[in-house]
């Protein structure tokens, strides 16, 4: 059990070090912002309801902060879908997330820099093996890319 807590306790710290090294990047935008901005990247539109189910935050909560996003002419609000409002980025809004997510990606990759390949695939197992018991999709909400999905080999990395 010691070890399991000091594990725990680890996976923390590099959550916390990976958001700390990422916050400069969103500006005036919160957290909960963020996490929309970059759900919201992986779909050409997306209902408020499901904003608000991925970004963990109640359906109020979820208008105000569209809202918000739409003043900033980052998000803008379209058609409803039966009694459902759909939302999408703008094209400031795709560049903002783009960027948030690349710095977070960077931040990652500064973190990984001194791990060699075979510890890279050691981590990368362990990491799979603990994202298959989560239940939610919610968990990737501040990812690039869905880590759940194989692996894609870059153009500029080796294959």
């Amino acid at each position: 059990m010691m070890r399991t807590n000091h594990i725990a306790d680890q996976l923390s710290a590099v959550s916390t070090a990976l958001e700390d090294a990422s916050v400069d990047a969103y500006g005036d935008l919160s957290t909960s912002a963020v996490a929309a901005l970059l759900i919201m990247r992986r779909s050409p539109a997306i209902s408020i309801g499901t904003v608000a189910k991925e970004v963990r935050l109640s359906h109020s909560a979820t208008v105000r902060l569209i809202d918000r996003l739409e003043k900033d002419w980052l998000v803008r609000r379209l058609r409803r879908r039966g009694r459902e409002v759909m939302v999408e980025l703008t094209v400031r809004g795709k560049r903002k997330a783009v960027e948030v997510a690349e710095a977070r990606r960077k931040a990652a990759h500064a973190l990984l820099g001194d791990i060699d390949e075979s510890q890279l695939d050691n981590l990368s197992s362990v990491l799979k093996f603990i994202l298959n018991d989560v239940e939610s999709s919610a968990c990737t909400r501040f990812c690039y890319d869905d880590p759940m999905e194989d692996e894609k080999v870059e153009e500029n990395e080796p294959a």
